[in-house]
This record gives C-alpha cells, structure tokens and sequence, in this order.
C-alpha cells in the first residue's frame, strides 16, 4: 500500500506504537567509534532539559515545583538534539550505529527546514526511547510526549503527505508507528465508555442544552474571561461543567474562546470524562467567539490528550469547587458523586492516587478531602488557601502559615510534598 494513500494527519497528542528492543545487553562502546550524532549547524546551549518537564496543561508546560516553562520555536531543536545525546548514551553499539545512520540519511537526502526536521527528531525520539530499559522509558515519555505535543503546536502540520520523503523513509527502516498517527474515529470509543459508566455525555458545543451560568469570579488561569456552563442529563445521573476561557486582545483585534475543557462526572459511578478543544483532525485548538460551535466527537479526550488533567483534577470529586463562586452550582445540579471519582482514560498516568487527607482529618480535611500532591494539585492549593479558602465568614488562610489551625495544615502539606 503506498504511504500516500492513508491520507493520515498528524496529532501531537495520541501515542501509537513502541517497538525497538530492551537495551538490556548494552554493550560498552569502543573509543575508536563515533556515535555522536551530526550537527547540522553550531548549536548553542538550551536553557533546559526536556526532562525538566513535570506537567502540562491548557498548552503551558510545568516543572515538578510548579513553575511555568517557557519553550519558543527557537529553542525546540536544541531541546530534541540534547535528549537524542542523552538517550544515545542509554543504547547499545548497535543501536547507537542504526540511529546515526538513520540521521545521517535524513540529512542526506535534502537540506530540510525547521518543520521537516522537528517532525522527524520527535520520530527518532520516540524510537529511541522505546529502545532503552522500561524503567528509563518511565522517565523519559511523560515528558517528551508533553513535549512533542508543544512542538507541533509551535510548528503546525495539517498533512503528513506534505512530507512523503519523509515518510519513505521512515517506511524503509519499519518505523512509521514511531510518528503520531490519528487512529480510524470508528476505533474511538471513548464516549462509548463513558457511557457505558453512567456518565453524562456532554451535548455538542453550541447546544442549547448547555445552560450559562455567568463568569467566573475566581480564575487560577489569570484568563481575560471565563465563563460557566453547566449540563445535566435527563437520564443519566451525573453533571458536566465547561469552561470556555477567553482570549481578549483590543489592540489586535482578538476576542475569542481560545480554551474550552469540558469534565463530565458520574453521580452514581464516581467515573469521570475529559474533553478539550483540540481538533482530533489537525492536534490544534479550536477557537471561535459566540457562534463557536463544534461537534463533542471531534475533540480530544481522556483517552488521546496529551496533557494529563489528572495532575490537578483529583480528590474526592473531579470538580475543583470553590464555595461561594459561581462554579458552585451543587444547589441545582448533581456534582458531589456517591463513590470517590476516578478517571476514564486508557493511559496509564491517568490516576486519582489515594488521598493526602481523608475526609474528617482535620483542619481542612474536616469539610473535604485534600487530594495527593503533586506540582499543579499544590498550585489549586495555594491559590484556594489565599483566595477562597475557607469561605467566609473567616479571611482566606494564605499560603504562608500565618493563620493557626488552618495554616498550620497548610504548612504540613508544604513540608510532606508540595514543591517550595
């Protein structure tokens, strides 16, 4: 079958295939033998390392303290050239050989451009780290897919057939499964699974059925706008909230809905869905103002996004309410599950690990269960201590400690885990 006839685009966001061999028998290489790979020019220092990616969500990147990492179209190629000579030093004599010569004949072939050699180092990285130990690759693919991800959404490919030199190649050396391909959407059966856990599915965006429940007072994301919208089933116990997040620029002419995430939750399961605007076509967003419309099958979920929203979304309840906002909508709407939520994904990293404290610990823990930490669930932390927790009539706690009781507990989750 020619390549050009599958007609496949390309996704930053779903996985498909390993391959490569266990690196096991990693024999030590003779001095005499040059493995490094070429540079195709002088390349200066990155100021980071792809491994110091922890998290990603809504399109920024995150380090294990929480701290935003700011990654520019520049800076991407010295990002993939450091991780291929840090992976290259994880692989055996024969492995290191076949990846030189494999990056010698791409840049043999023809003097690519940025996009082209992006595309095809994300190829090799992903082939290489599926080469190396299974313990090293739990290392290395949470960040690098987080990262590759970004990549292609600062350097946007509609049609992998653009690329066909590219692609035969690839098919020569039997590592076309190491590229992002979008799977058949009758093999997405996402919805499907949630439905079969009762939970609601959510109606297409631009539906009546989705009720405005105003702008939200409480905003952790510092967008221009965002907004509340709420759904119920008719028949399915359960609610969905959708957060359209605005990108509101007078001076360039921009007004319009640049993120919307969309959480579905079961009442009588506790199970938990997950959509976001990203076409499942291109990998990018989809935006729009208020005639914004999109089908909810043809955006990305649980089971294909790149971003893991379980970082943050964990607890007893997927939804992260903040009494006394709009975003508090359990007096008209069933949000508060009958067991412990737990997400619907296929990927592995997706969890709502044990709780840090239960419910009836104490302090905080004495009107709801702190979830486990990690870097974004102590970012939700910090902001609900010194914005809207505990709601009124007491002041907010702030994150410091300074308030007894309830800052005391904060500072004992600072010092079991939350990063500094």
């Amino acid at each position: 079958m020619q390549i050009c006839s599958l007609m496949v685009v390309l996704s930053s966001l779903f996985f498909f295939g390993c391959g490569g061999d266990s690196s096991d028998d990693n024999k030590e290489i003779p001095n005499d033998i040059e493995t490094d790979f070429p540079q195709i020019e002088p390349l200066p220092e990155p100021i980071l390392k792809i491994t110091d990616i922890s998290d990603g969500y809504y399109g920024l990147l995150y380090d294990a303290g929480g701290n935003e990492l700011k990654i520019n179209k520049n800076q991407v190629l010295l990002l993939q050239d450091g991780l291929i000579n840090e992976l290259n030093s994880n692989l055996n004599e024969e492995q290191r050989a076949m990846f030189k010569e494999l990056h010698s004949n791409f840049t043999d072939i023809k003097q690519p451009t940025d996009i082209e050699k992006v595309l095809f180092q994300n190829v090799l990285l992903d082939a290489m780290i599926s080469s190396i130990k299974p313990q090293l690759q739990d290392k290395y693919f949470p960040p690098f897919r987080l990262f590759r991800h970004h990549t292609h959404s600062l350097f946007p490919i509609s049609r992998l057939t653009d690329y066909q030199w590219i692609l035969d190649l690839l098919s020569q050396r039997s590592l076309l499964s190491h590229l992002i391909l979008i799977p058949p959407q009758e093999t997405d059966n996402y919805i499907d699974t949630c439905r079969e856990n009762d939970v609601p599915i959510p109606p297409d965006w631009g539906s009546t059925l989705w009720q405005y429940r105003g702008v939200a007072t409480i905003d952790f994301l510092e967008n221009d706008k965002t907004e509340v919208w709420a759904y119920e089933s008719s028949t399915v116990q359960g609610s969905c909230i959708a957060l359209p997040r605005w990108d509101i620029r007078p001076e360039e002419g921009i007004n319009e809905i640049s993120l919307l995430g969309i959480i579905c939750q079961s009442k009588t399961t506790g199970k938990a869905c997950f959509w976001d605007n990203l076409s499942k076509e291109t990998g990018q967003r989809i935006k729009g103002g208020t005639d914004l419309t999109f089908k909810i099958s043809d955006i990305k979920n649980g089971n294909s996004l790149g971003e893991n929203c379980t970082r943050c979304h964990r607890g007893k309840n997927v939804f992260l309410i903040h009494p006394e906002t709009n975003l508090d909508i359990s007096d008209d709407y069933n949000i508060n599950p009958d067991v412990r939520y737990q997400p619907i994904s296929t990927q592995a990293n997706w969890s709502n690990p044990a709780a840090h404290s239960e419910l009836g610990d104490g302090a905080c823990a004495s009107c709801h269960e702190i979830g486990a930490l990690s870097g974004g669930y102590c970012n939700i932390l910090r902001n609900a201590a010194n914005q809207t927790m505990p709601p009124q009539p007491e002041d907010p706690t702030n994150w410091d400690g300074a308030a007894a009781f309830y800052g005391d507990h904060i500072q004992q989750m600072i010092n079991d885990g939350c990063p500094e």
